[in-house]
């Protein structure tokens, strides 16, 4: 099985209102960029929420598009990411968004989900008690086709470097909008 999967991460929040289709690509509202929680404040309220408090806060279409983008967007002219990817290679970490309404990919060139699945799979994707009651369960993945000619041990090492980035932006940007996170390494990769 080719080396997918590097590093799972979930983070929690309330459940999205988007009428995820099979067919059709939701864009996304732009991202907010400036304003908001500076960054000391937002490490100071960066912390782990129980999984016995999901439900959150509802979730918004503006608040799903911020931590989209602070996870791995465009943020410079050309090639230039939130996250640090090596050699300056486009992003080869990839999320996946899993909701009531389904699975999609979120696609940083166009600031947009692409719709993979309209089965809600999120009952089975967590090995921990309270995963399937989070609204949103955002999966991390690396996919060697995306790395090109890097392959090994450096290909695992820049997807876990990436991984952990995106989990810390998603994080800060979480404690930031005041939306409950939680990072989870145990799920079933099968699903």
């Amino acid at each position: 099985m080719p080396y997918h999967t590097v590093l799972r991460t979930a983070v929690f929040s309330i459940l999205l209102c988007l009428g995820m289709t099979a067919s059709a690509d939701i864009s996304l509202p732009a991202p907010q960029t400036s304003g908001g929680m500076g960054i000391y404040d937002a490490l100071k309220a960066r912390r782990s929420a129980s999984l016995a408090h999901f439900p959150q806060k509802a979730l918004s279409l503006q608040d799903l598009s911020n931590l989209l983008w602070s996870a791995t967007g465009l943020n410079r002219e050309g090639k230039g990411w939130t996250t640090p990817y090596g050699m300056g290679m486009a992003p080869y970490n990839k999320i996946y968004i899993v909701s009531d309404k389904g699975v999609s990919l979120y696609d940083w060139q166009n600031h947009a989900l692409k719709p993979v699945s309209a089965k809600n799979i999120k009952n089975r994707i967590g090995k921990q008690a309270g995963v399937a009651a989070a609204p949103v369960i955002l999966v991390i993945t690396s996919d060697s086709k995306a790395m090109g000619n890097i392959t090994g041990s450096r290909a695992r090492d820049w997807a876990h470097i990436a991984s952990g980035a995106i989990a810390q932006n998603l994080y800060l940007t979480a404690a930031s909008l005041g939306i409950g996170a939680r990072y989870i390494v145990s799920m079933n990769e099968d699903v």
